[in-house]
């Protein structure tokens, strides 16, 4: 007789795991409810031991349960500590201790077996942590060579990376460790962006100068550094982590500040001049006002205001106007208590070194180790040039950076060419980012030809025509300088955005601009062209005209506004039109 076994039917499989699952959730459910009242009662045994450990195996996430297991190990850990100050024999103190031991190693290997089923379990990583705090004397070789396999499989294991840090410093492990520790993890991966990021932390601890508060990386320990990662990149130039990690170290070298941000320059005061009815001063950072009074002759704060390109009333910014009739002293060198120089502002005070530092009206050498860096980058860049198919950024991006820093006159040409190829075909989906970069180029490059004339005494203006402009950012360091202003021909899209309060006459003509909103900055306009713009309706202007009152001018040539001249007139009775070029 032959048996034939029955295979079990879609419909059967279902019931079975059903019938399986309902069987679990019971079983949790029934271990959930007992654990909760156990807690309630306060008993925090064995048994509480056995459940929740029962159910944390098979899901460490439930932090609850570990925070109960962890009030019931506190437990044991007070009365062995009772026990160690009491009066009995050091025998039983020995293996009261020694039996806690044992107890938190057991519970090493709980969460042990609980990250091997889950290695991004938080809960679980935490617990960890928490025992070591606590043991007597943690196996801490163990630990880290623990973390160092589990970051191996998972470089991106964040939990595991403070787990990391923490017991490092638990062991007190020198900073020359943690950098082999980084190079082992990099050798293994050097796509890992965590190891490289945990290098640079263990770098700023070793270099970082309490004295000065900052950190400066030294010209060897650099071009050492950038050797590490000139290997990773001829193995894969399109690595962002390398890449990511070369700019920090450009830009905490001795030498240039390397595209530093505005928050990491010192302040200082770059121009500070009176213009009839206001003192203007402008910051190369933004200040407030208890800030800014530490630079004045007088501690009225009524009578300030502030410009800003992106908010109407800020609080904060580079550029400040004292409203009176006379102009501030200012301090505009204050070394010490006792050096302390002063100026009335008879002409304008001008921080030409930073204005030069700003505009990059000089290059500055360029280290050693810049040099290589630009003729290793140049070999990448011909290497993706010969492979069509490859569209890698980093390679370009990264020497186009470093001629921005080291030859921007030189190489203007060159820059501007390269963020035109990044924008428009190897990093279309950051197009605007390298497009402003690519508009403060021009700007600098317009601003360096007129340099020395706009510092003098003679003329007020500023003219940067057909330089493809899409805003202004950086021409407020002029605020205090410029009084007349041409930007004809430019890519701009709005006017309000403009900080240069101090300026009379602006030609803002063929432009993309569709409408004029208001801006504080430009209230003392007596001049303003708009010629050639795509400005269509009077709605579009007369918010904007109704606060310049000073208004005496307009020139709106080629626009569609020419057909709503008399409109236009209504509105503006003492504004000379002109809607026709003479």
């Amino acid at each position: 007789m032959h048996f034939v076994k029955k295979v079990p039917t879609t419909e059967e499989e279902k019931a079975a795991k059903a019938k399986v699952q309902f069987k679990r959730s019971q079983q949790f459910l029934h271990a959930r409810d007992r654990i909760v009242s156990k807690r309630d009662k306060g008993e925090f045994d064995d048994e509480m031991l056995s459940l929740t450990q029962a159910i944390l195996e098979k899901n460490p996430d439930i932090y609850t349960f570990w925070n109960i297991r962890r009030t019931t190990i506190e437990q044991r850990i007070e009365a062995n500590q009772k026990i160690q100050e009491s009066d009995i024999g050091e025998e039983e103190k020995t293996k009261s201790a020694q039996k806690l031991e044992s107890f938190l190693s057991g519970e090493l290997y709980l969460s042990y077996e609980c990250i091997k089923s889950n290695p991004k379990s938080y809960s679980a990583w935490y617990q960890r942590t928490w025992i070591l705090e606590r043991q007597t004397t943690p196996d801490f070789k163990k630990e880290l060579e623990m973390c160092k396999q589990a970051l191996m499989m998972d470089c991106r294991n964040f939990h595991c990376w403070d787990h990391c840090r923490i017991v490092a410093k638990m062991a007190k492990k020198t900073k020359q460790e943690e950098l082999e520790f980084s190079n082992a993890l990099i050798e293994h991966n050097p796509s890992n962006y965590s190891a490289w990021h945990y290098r640079s932390v263990a770098l700023e601890n070793i270099h970082y100068d309490k004295k000065t508060g900052s950190l400066k990386l030294d010209d060897s320990l650099i071009a050492s550094e950038l050797e590490k990662v000139m290997t990773v990149f001829y193995m894969d130039a399109e690595d962002q982590s390398a890449w990511t990690y070369t700019r920090w170290l450009l830009e905490n070298g001795n030498g240039k500040e390397f595209l530093r941000p505005e928050s990491a320059t010192p302040v200082e005061l770059i121009t500070a001049s009176f213009h009839g009815n206001n003192t203007t001063l402008v910051f190369s950072r933004a200040v407030t006002i208890p800030f800014l009074l530490t630079f004045v002759d007088t501690e009225d704060t009524s009578r300030w205001r502030a410009f800003s390109s992106t908010s109407p009333n800020p609080s904060s910014s580079r550029v400040w106007q004292y409203l009176s009739d006379s102009p501030l002293r200012v301090v505009i060198s204050k070394d010490s208590d006792e050096n302390v120089i002063w100026s009335n502002l008879e002409t304008p005070f001008i921080n030409k070194s930073r204005l030069e530092t700003i505009y990059d009206i000089h290059e500055v050498p360029q280290p050693e180790y810049i040099r290589n860096l630009l003729e290793n980058v140049q070999i990448l860049v011909e290497d993706e040039k010969k492979d069509e198919k490859t569209k890698n950024k980093w390679p370009l991006y990264m020497k186009t950076l470093i001629l921005m820093e080291y030859q921007p006159i030189r190489s203007h040409e060159e820059i501007i060419s390269n963020l035109k190829l990044l924008a428009e075909d190897l990093d279309p989906k950051r197009a605007e980012l390298y497009k402003s970069i690519l508009s403060r180029q021009k700007l600098n490059h317009s601003i360096r030809e007129q340099f020395e004339r706009i510092l003098g005494t003679d003329s007020d203006q500023l003219v940067v025509r057909y330089a493809e402009l899409t805003s202004l950012e950086g021409v407020e360091f002029l605020a205090g300088l410029v009084g007349n202003a041409d930007f004809q021909g430019n890519q701009l899209k709005e006017i309000h955005r403009i900080v240069l309060p101090n300026v009379h006459n602006l030609t803002i003509s063929e432009n993309p601009i569709e409408r004029l909103q208001p801006s504080p900055s430009l209230s003392h306009l007596t001049f303003l062209a708009i010629a050639g713009t795509q400005i269509s309706s009077i709605d579009a202007v007369m918010p904007c005209f109704q606060t310049i009152p000073s208004l005496d001018r307009l020139i709106f040539c080629e626009t569609p506004l020419v057909e709503k001249t008399e409109e236009l007139r209504k509105q503006l009775p003492g504004v000379r039109l002109i809607p026709h070029w003479l």
